[in-house]
C-alpha cells in the first residue's frame, strides 16, 4: 500500500513521502509533452505512483514551484515529493508557470508502456524504438538522446523537504528561507538527488546509481550547513 504523509506544499518544513512494495517489479509506462519553454516526463509504475521530470528555460522559484505544485495536485493528484522542477541555469526567459502545468499534464495524458535504462549515469525511457526523453548526469531532461544500459525495474519511490538553514536572529519583518531537498529513486538502480540553485554533489554521498540534478525546484543556493546535510541524508534513505 503507498504510505502518504503530509501534503503540505512548498513553504512548510515538512517530508512527504510515496511508497511501492520494496523489491517488486514494475512495469512502466511513460508520457512525454513540450509547451512553450518548458518540457516534461512523467513515469508511472505499476502501482500508479508517478515521477514527473521537467526542464524549463527559466529559473524556477519557490512561487513558481509552489504554484505548479498546487495547479497538479488539484487537477491529477500529483503528490509534491515526485514533482522534481529542473533549470538548467543557464538562459532567463520570463516565468512561464502555465507551461509546466500544460506540459505535465499533456504528458500524463500520452502514457504508455515503456522500457527504463541506465547506463553512463544516464536515464534513458523508450517507446518501442522510440526514445521518449533521457535525464542526462546533471538532470537534463531531453526528450531525445537515449542511450543503452541495464534496464531499470521497480517501483518508485520519493521524498521531499523543506529546509530551514541554521540563522541567527531575525529583524522585524525579515523572513528566513526555506530550500527544498528532493529523491526520487527507480526501483535499486537508480536515485535522482535534487538541490537548488548551483549546488555540488554533498561530501560522502556515494555517486553510484546516482543523478545530481543542482538547480532544481528553486535557483538560489542553500547555505551548506549541518541541517542542510541532514536532510539529504534523511530523503536518501527514506527512497531506498
Amino acid at each position: 500500500m503507498r504510505k502518504r504523509s503530509s501534503r503540505r506544499l512548498a513553504g512548510c518544513i515538512a517530508i512527504e513521502l510515496a511508497l511501492a512494495t520494496a523489491g517488486s517489479a514494475a512495469d512502466y509506462r511513460a508520457g512525454a509533452a513540450a509547451s512553450g519553454s518548458a518540457r516534461a516526463l512523467v513515469l508511472e509504475d505499476a502501482r500508479g505512483n508517478r515521477a514527473v521530470f521537467t526542464q524549463t528555460e527559466f529559473p524556477i522559484t519557490q512561487a513558481v514551484a509552489d504554484f505548479v505544485a498546487a495547479q497538479l495536485l488539484r487537477s491529477l493528484d500529483l503528490e509534491r515529493p515526485g514533482l522534481l522542477l529542473h533549470w538548467s541555469g543557464i538562459g532567463a526567459r520570463p516565468e512561464q508557470p502555465e507551461d509546466l502545468v500544460t506540459a505535465i499534464t499533456a504528458a500524463v495524458g500520452a502514457l504508455e508502456p515503456v522500457e527504463v535504462r541506465y547506463g553512463h549515469r544516464s536515464l534513458s525511457v523508450v517507446a518501442g524504438e522510440g526514445c521518449l526523453g533521457s535525464l542526462s548526469p546533471d538532470g537534463a531532461l531531453s526528450l531525445a538522446g537515449c542511450t543503452d544500459g541495464a534496464v531499470v525495474a521497480g517501483g518508485i519511490r520519493a521524498a521531499f523537504q523543506m529546509v530551514e538553514p541554521a540563522h541567527g536572529l531575525q529583524k522585524r519583518g525579515e523572513m528566513v528561507r526555506s530550500f527544498p531537498v528532493q529523491a526520487i529513486a527507480l526501483g535499486k538502480q537508480v536515485t535522482i538527488l535534487a538541490l537548488s540553485g548551483e549546488a555540488a554533489l554533498p561530501e560522502g554521498i556515494n555517486p553510484r546509481g546516482l543523478i545530481f540534478a543542482p538547480f532544481s525546484n528553486e535557483a538560489s543556493v542553500a547555505p551548506q550547513d549541518a541541517r542542510v546535510r541532514a536532510a539529504v541524508q534523511r530523503v536518501l534513505a527514506r527512497v531506498k
